[in-house]
């Protein structure tokens, strides 16, 4: 094997310089397609950061409604005690 490999190497270099796509090593010099799949990487990410953000504004808004009444039934408990 050792002896063959470099020969078995320069064979698959020569098919992927020559643009054959059945070379064995062909996946691992193809650019192009680790660059489609590093871009379908990074939309899903930015997709998936919008989705996050938004998740997080009505976190934000619940919260904020949710004080708000707390403000009032304190309000109201220290109306009626006053009564």
């Amino acid at each position: 094997f050792v002896d063959d490999f470099h020969i078995f190497l320069r064979r698959e270099l020569h098919k992927i310089s020559e643009g054959e796509s059945n070379s064995e090593l062909a996946d691992i010099f193809d650019l192009s397609a680790a660059r489609r799949a590093l871009q379908t990487q990074v939309d899903e990410l930015r997709s998936e950061c919008s989705a996050n953000r938004r998740l997080q504004d009505k976190f934000h808004t619940v919260a904020k409604l949710m004080q708000r009444e707390q403000e009032k039934s304190i309000q109201q408990e220290g109306f009626n005690r006053g009564k």
